[in-house]
């Protein structure tokens, strides 16, 4: 393994694991373009296993904050929409599906900005919960349809529910990666050599949380994070073509 480029993954992950706890989601959108070009073996399992380690760090550190029946409904669809991406991955031209997930993302961001405020109900969140797992399965991107409709709560609540809903979704992944024999020993320990990086992510991400929150940066933030995602899958489409 070069030094330089595990150098440069690390700080890829730190940058989104800062992110990720500041604002609820975002290792993937910063890390995952970045790694996958320094070293592809390392997409999605290094960046599924640190998601979930930041994960179980984030949901503990704000435990108090989850609203559980709210979470019920998204994680029951969240299974159906991850088996229906894994199908469309293997089905459907790679560049089409990139391109009509980045407009998907596109046009809830631009609706969501102009259109009226609304609540997080379960049934919302179950939606949501099923398009991410297709958009996490297909793209590596799965946070933006959850933070979108959660965009108008609270966002101590809406960091709480993100994080345990990404540490339900990564466990099913490492599952599957583990069902599948993605994950190998070598891979494993490559992988876990990332973590005191997301650690220290992790830490400073909890201290920038009272800026965000202050002055009504939250969801203009949340709504540039979801944008940056579906450039990135546009991008990420035309690169493959």
């Amino acid at each position: 393994m070069d030094l330089w480029i595990w150098l440069l993954a690390a700080l890829s992950l730190f940058v989104g694991c800062w992110i990720q706890t500041a604002l609820g989601f975002g290792m993937a959108v910063i890390a995952a373009p970045i790694i996958v070009i320094l070293n592809p073996l390392w997409v999605p399992v290094a960046l599924t296993l640190c998601a979930l380690f930041l994960s179980v760090l984030n949901t503990w550190n704000q435990r108090e904050h989850i609203e559980y029946r709210a979470l019920a409904l998204p994680f029951i669809t969240r299974i159906p929409g991850t088996i229906l991406g894994a199908w469309l991955l293997l089905q459907l031209d790679i560049f089409a599906l990139q391109l009509f997930v980045a407009g998907c993302v596109f046009a809830a961001v631009i609706i969501s900005y102009y259109g009226k405020q609304f609540d997080y109900t379960p049934r919302r969140m179950g939606l949501a919960a099923f398009i991410s797992g297709i958009m996490g399965t297909t793209t590596s991107i799965g946070g933006p349809p959850m933070a979108l409709v959660m965009q108008h709560g609270k966002p101590q609540n809406i960091r709480a529910n993100l994080s345990i809903y990404f540490g339900y979704s990564c466990t099913i992944s490492m599952i599957s990666y583990a069902y599948i024999g993605v994950l190998n020993q070598q891979l494993l320990i490559e992988s876990l050599s990332f973590l005191p990086v997301c650690l220290l992510g992790f830490v400073l991400g909890v201290k920038a949380r009272p800026y965000i929150d202050d002055n009504n940066r939250f969801r203009p933030l949340l709504l540039s994070l979801c944008s940056i995602a579906a450039l990135i899958a546009f991008i990420g489409a035309l690169l493959y073509e």
